[in-house]
């Protein structure tokens, strides 16, 4: 398993290379929920352990928010050299790398597991509850069944339940 700061220095550093821009905090948040909602489709398991925050625009990691207010981020962050790691991060990257920050913020308040999290909060609310992983993978497997209507007999997706497995135990 991965760790969180590790993972994000990653991103922003890929993100560089191929987009030729550093990326901002908001869109470094996004992607980093994206790509832990990915590892549950890809792998039924969490790239990173530290859980998310539902904030008003979206999910925050509090150790990357912390980072960010450094006067020079991720200076003393060694990045990760794990290569599916590397991959993972190139394919949310194809996803969703090109989308605005503001884009993705509202592409992830569609997602149940932000949703769960704002419950009972006002709109203006930063907000203090944990996004739980058993939503996320909530998330991962209806992120699933949109990819299967699309790709219909497509191995890759037709035969990849592994992130359904342990949804259905977040309802009982």
């Amino acid at each position: 398993m991965e760790k969180s700061l590790a993972v994000a220095k990653t991103l922003m550093e890929i993100y560089q290379e191929r987009f030729g821009e550093n990326i901002d905090e908001m869109k470094t948040h996004k992607l980093m929920y994206f790509l832990q909602r990915e590892s549950l489709i890809q792998t039924d398991t969490v790239l990173f352990e530290e859980p998310f925050y539902g904030w008003k625009f979206g999910p925050v990691l509090l150790s990357v928010r912390n980072e960010f207010s450094q006067n020079i981020p991720f200076q003393n962050v060694e990045a990760s050299e794990n290569t599916q790691t590397r991959a993972l991060i190139n394919h949310v990257l194809d996803q969703f790398g090109g989308m605005t920050p503001w884009r993705l913020s509202i592409k992830s308040h569609e997602e149940f597991s932000w949703k769960l999290s704002r419950e009972g909060l006002e709109p203006s609310d930063n907000g203090h509850v944990k996004i739980r992983i058993e939503a996320m993978r909530i998330d991962a497997f209806n992120e699933q069944r949109k990819r299967r209507k699309k790709v219909k007999g497509d191995e890759q997706y037709g035969k990849n339940t592994r992130c359904c497995k342990t949804v259905y135990s977040f309802f009982q």
